[in-house]
């Protein structure tokens, strides 16, 4: 299996300014990395650091962490930045040789703030970078909108779209959001992770009651062949209604198709991270 979304960090060498008064403001390394009795064989870390940090260095700083499990790296980019401050931060994270794509989270960002990434994505694309996309599911058409301007961009959308997990997949929001997701699955060269939803859950009760569903039908839109399997971890497995890796995996394999479990646990993850067999976002370009 490929972990396809874990996060580290070390509140000593970089900013995290979101873990401020949480319990998780403390080291969470590859020695903690709890993989709830899952047989883990490879590893996607993505991005976590934030304020004032330079992107670069993070991605630095988990390549060169003892963890054999790391095989690619979803780094920080600010893809808002001028072209040029841009591109010089796009080439010094393709000499690091597991990044395979950026991260520039948008969960808190205006939908009307989205337009003026499309050049940055542009940039990413065109050294053939993976984008991570981030979102709160009210996002979704905004998010399709700006992929438009960008069909050539490899895209994985984290965490199912974080869906309304205390609304449902019948209400109102979640019908909304089980509309949009389908027509962002029919975008090429668009992959989904299932992961993500015990975090934004009050409790185990409305994990149980509405995250099955809604994985249901991300697997639906988008098939097993594009869709992948991640803890989420630490986030998932201390906030919100929390729960173990190998509970989630219970929980997804019980609405994936048997034939497809092996694309969802790795070989998904292998397409949209390492195609070819290794990342590839060029440098030079």
């Amino acid at each position: 299996m490929i972990d396809a979304h874990v996060h580290l960090w070390d509140p000593s060498v970089l900013t995290y300014e979101w873990l401020e008064g949480s319990e998780l403001r403390r080291p969470m390394l590859p020695a903690e990395y709890d993989r709830g009795g899952v047989r883990v064989d490879g590893a996607v870390f993505v991005q976590a650091a934030d304020g004032p940090s330079d992107p670069v260095a993070e991605a630095r700083w988990v390549d060169g962490l003892d963890w054999p499990e790391l095989v690619a790296i979803v780094a920080d980019a600010d893809l808002g930045a001028p072209p040029g401050a841009l591109e010089e931060q796009l080439e010094a994270l393709a000499a690091i040789p597991r990044v395979t794509g950026v991260r520039h989270l948008l969960q808190d960002v205006a939908v009307d703030a989205f337009p003026a990434l499309a050049p940055g994505l542009a940039a990413l694309a065109a050294r053939g970078g993976t984008f991570d996309a981030c979102i709160r599911h009210a996002q979704l058409p905004a998010l399709i909108a700006l992929l438009r301007e960008v069909p050539e961009l490899t895209v994985v959308v984290d965490h199912v779209a974080k869906p309304p997990m205390g609304e449902g997949i019948d209400s109102a929001a979640g019908s909304a959001w089980a509309r949009s997701l389908a027509v962002l699955a029919e975008r090429p060269k668009t992959f989904v992770k299932l992961s993500g939803l015990t975090g934004e859950a009050h409790d185990t009760a409305e994990v149980e009651r509405h995250a099955p569903a809604f994985l249901a039908h991300a697997v639906a839109v988008f098939g097993s062949e594009r869709s992948m399997i991640a803890s989420d971890w630490p986030v998932s497995s201390h906030f919100g209604a929390a729960g173990s890796f190998a509970e989630w995996v219970e929980l997804v394999r019980g609405v994936v198709p048997a034939a497809g479990w092996d694309e969802v646990a790795e070989g998904t993850a292998r397409r949209a991270y390492l195609p070819g067999g290794a990342p590839a976002l060029a440098r030079g370009v």
